[in-house]
């Protein structure tokens, strides 16, 4: 590539080294400890499997720069490991892409919204493998790819920032009195938006530096984009379910049998039986026997203490925005208790 040199070559695969076997952890920490379903380990195999065949196409590309033709540093003629870390890093992103989508879906059950999302995912795509395809038959750069690159680019950012803003914006327009789960949606939205803004800010960043031929940083960025996507679903995986985790620890007592009744509320004044609110299966973080005591708890509520200050709670209730039937269908039934 014209222009390139040893060191950038070099940085880029150590940063994604470095990304790669972050990955690698995280992964190893999110399966051993969560009880994922079949969709969430697919997703996580598909990504690492997709970031472990660009991690070693990336090695190798150094490898040939550096040792066998080094002489290729300064040459227009592309080899075959550009194509390959091209596929590889949009269709990391479009794992990661589907991912967020199915998220989406099963929680508004937004036809025109989802369909939308999918078709600027695999509109990136498609432009992706017309510029693959193309450097293989032709394995020199020109006006017309340096175009592909940037229209590829620019959708898939924009698929990023899109699924962001709807999720933001479903996350916002929920509302519900129990202070855990308003916690829990607000944390939704912010990851969201924080996951969806960092890949575009990378995708944007990257086409700039390769528009004004700041070859070294933009194949730095290139090398790790991949990286990112997969990043950016792990953190999902782990962070979210954290929160969620502690909210069903402190929920239970002392008492034999793990459950213990609450005299006093800040929130909600005397003690009441425990409320339910219904939220996405991923988000589940109860085990086996938290689900038992909860069942049990269903079953056999604490008897609440009768004063005025809940009657009046429960009279100025009102009814919350009403979820879909499909919703409903898609989450499990997950009790916060409130803090003592």
């Amino acid at each position: 590539m014209s222009n390139l040199s040893a060191s950038s070559l070099l940085a880029g695969s150590w940063v994604n080294m470095l990304l790669y076997g972050t990955e690698l952890v995280l992964g190893g920490f999110y399966l051993i400890n969560a009880r994922s379903n079949v969709f969430f380990r697919w997703t996580l195999a598909s990504s690492l499997c997709i970031d472990t065949i660009c991690t070693a196409v990336v090695c190798y590309n150094v490898y040939l720069y550096l040792i066998l033709e080094p002489q290729a540093l300064t040459s227009n003629v592309q080899p075959w490991t550009l194509p390959a870390t091209i596929l590889c890093t949009y269709h990391a992103a479009l794992v990661e892409q589907v991912f967020f989508t199915c998220r989406y879906w099963q929680i508004t059950r937004n036809k025109l919204v989802t369909l939308l999302i999918v078709t600027i995912t695999a509109s990136h795509v498609a432009f992706a493998w017309v510029l693959g395809v193309g450097l293989i038959i032709n394995p020199v750069v020109s006006q017309s790819g340096l175009n592909l690159t940037i229209v590829a680019a620019t959708l898939c950012a924009a698929t990023d920032l899109l699924i962001a803003i709807t999720t933001f914006h479903t996350m916002r327009a929920i509302k519900t009195t129990f202070s855990a789960t308003q916690s829990l949606l607000r944390r939704i939205s912010i990851q969201s938006v924080a996951c969806g803004s960092t890949t575009s800010i990378f995708t944007i960043i990257m086409v700039s530096l390769l528009v004004t031929h700041n070859l070294e940083p933009f194949t730095v960025i290139f090398d790790i984009l991949g990286r990112l996507y997969t990043l950016t679903i792990l953190i999902n995986y782990i962070c979210l379910r954290k929160p969620l985790a502690h909210a069903t620890n402190t929920s239970e007592g002392s008492s034999p049998g793990g459950r213990r009744e609450r005299e006093h509320s800040i929130a909600f004044g005397a003690a009441h039986p425990p409320r339910s609110f219904t939220v996405p299966v991923e988000l589940s973080t109860i085990d086996e026997l938290h689900s038992i005591h909860s069942i049990h708890d269903l079953r056999n509520p604490p008897s609440p203490k009768i004063n005025t200050e809940t009657d009046s709670f429960n009279a100025f209730s009102r009814p919350q925005k009403s979820y879909s039937k499909t919703f409903l269908r898609h989450s499990s039934s997950i009790e916060y208790f409130s803090a003592s």
